[in-house]
């Protein structure tokens, strides 16, 4: 196998505060927003209440009609049909179905793995509960 595709995304939550353009934003919101923002940021990394949020996880941002308070989550890494039609066809390599490696099978028999593993990532995605 000569390299491995992956995807990386980032959930960003946002709690946006309005500015007066005469008054700019008032504390209560900024503290209202900032409570939720570290909240929110604890519950989902699995804090305590007493446990400090670290220096650089939460993120204010000034823009012109609003100020954002903002922290992002890197989301559970998703398997890639390529990295599933690659398993399958080393296990039937290894089991002797197949003569050759992945890298070495014809674009069509590719292609065949790669229909399977779509078929093994559509089930699974069925077969796991949602998350609430």
């Amino acid at each position: 196998m000569s390299h491995t595709e992956r995807s990386i995304s980032f959930t960003r939550r946002e709690f946006a505060v309005p500015v007066d353009a005469a008054h700019g934003a008032y504390h209560v919101d900024i503290s209202r927003a900032w409570t939720s923002a570290s909240r929110n940021y604890r519950s989902e990394h699995g804090l305590a209440a007493d446990h400090a949020v670290p220096d650089n996880a939460i993120a204010f941002w000034p823009h012109g009609e609003e100020i954002v308070i903002s922290y992002e989550t890197q989301n559970p890494p998703a398997v890639s049909v390529d990295d599933v039609a690659r398993l399958l066809a080393a296990h039937d390599h290894l089991a002797g179905r197949i003569s050759r490696p992945y890298a070495h099978l014809a674009v069509a028999e590719q292609q065949h793995y790669a229909g399977a593993a779509r078929n093994v990532l559509d089930f699974d995605s069925a077969a796991t509960p949602a998350h609430t």
